[in-house]
């Protein structure tokens, strides 16, 4: 299965992408400018369709505005 990181911060969001095999498909950075809901559902949505086969994968989320 393939596997998303998400690092929600104050500021910014950062994103990784693994494979099945653990290796990096896809990174990006960029800044929410405090829509931090709409910014990681626009996140989700693209990777699910352009990145991910089959729109499945592990999410992990971290950072000062992912925990919650």
């Amino acid at each position: 299965m393939m596997k998303v990181g998400l690092d929600i911060g104050s500021t910014t969001i950062k994103c990784v992408v693994l494979d099945e095999k653990d290796r990096l498909v896809h990174s990006s950075y960029q800044r929410h400018y405090s829509h931090i809901l709409e910014s990681a559902q626009e996140l989700l949505r693209s990777l699910a369709r352009d990145k991910v086969p089959g729109g499945k994968a592990s999410l992990a989320i971290s950072g000062s505005a992912g925990m919650g």
